[in-house]
């Protein structure tokens, strides 16, 4: 009798661990279909058209439009930083000038390294400014432009400073040809009478505007403020007009006292 009853207990145990098994799979096919039908609901729903449906949409859209924003805010921070891109200027040298650059380049260079700490080569032909990350501001790359041009045109290192140094100060350039069309012989004599002799006239009408003039060929530089570039011109043209040196001798001594008495 005891061999029987084991033998149905062990038929009794498979059985009830074959019907867990059953109950089991049923309930998870169960929750299959339940999940499977809920997903049709949904996307049946997204498809028509309802407020929570259109308020979901536009919550996601401002998402996306404020995490834009915030990225330009930080691109936009970047760019106004102390100067991250390098700028450039390139500056071509005369051939006449060119010995006068590489022989006085030591003296050329020192204000535009020391004072405005900007980065400067000669290349070929070319002179290239640059600004580098000791530089404090972008407009002396302006300045060191203007400095080179005034000593590449003819003026000295001393007075092409005055650039640096001075803020109101332009240069002018003007041909004999806009005031009166001379050809020759009379282009040089005017030229002539323009210097005076050894550069007479021009240190007169220079020391009397307070300004500094370079005659290269048939062009006339002046540099200086507005107003005395504006006497200076003057009694330039009046000169290549006809005017005698005794007549703009008399009206710069004229203009020299007013010029004492402003200041």
């Amino acid at each position: 009798m005891t061999k029987r009853i084991k033998k149905i207990q062990v038929l009794s145990y498979d059985d009830n661990s074959k019907k867990n098994r059953k109950v089991k799979r049923d309930y998870d096919n169960k929750i299959k279909e339940e999940d499977e039908k809920g997903k049709e609901k949904n996307e049946s729903t997204r498809n028509i058209l309802t407020l929570q449906n259109i308020l979901d949409v536009k919550e996601k859209e401002n998402n996306k439009k404020v995490k834009n924003k915030i990225i330009f805010k930080k691109k936009e921070n970047n760019s106004n930083s102390s100067i991250n891109t390098n700028e450039m200027r390139i500056i071509t040298i005369p051939r006449k000038r060119m010995g006068a650059v590489r022989s006085n380049w030591l003296e050329l260079i020192k204000p535009v390294v020391t004072n405005l700490k900007l980065e400067i080569r000669m290349n070929k032909d070319k002179i290239e400014v640059r600004t580098c990350s000791l530089t404090e501001d972008k407009n002396t790359l302006q300045k060191a432009s203007d400095y080179i041009k005034a000593y590449l045109i003819g003026f000295s290192i001393e007075d092409s400073l005055a650039l640096l140094r001075i803020d109101d100060l332009y240069i002018e350039t003007f041909q004999i040809k806009d005031v009166k069309i001379l050809k020759g012989d009379h282009l040089s004599r005017c030229i002539g009478r323009i210097c005076g002799s050894n550069g007479s006239t021009k240190y007169a009408i220079e020391n009397a505007t307070k300004t500094r003039i370079v005659i290269a060929a048939d062009k006339i530089h002046i540099l200086g403020s507005f107003d005395n570039i504006k006497m200076a011109r003057y009694s330039i043209c009046s000169l290549i007009l006809g005017t005698t040196q005794s007549k703009i001798f008399n009206k710069l001594n004229i203009l020299a006292k007013r010029l004492k008495e402003r200041f």
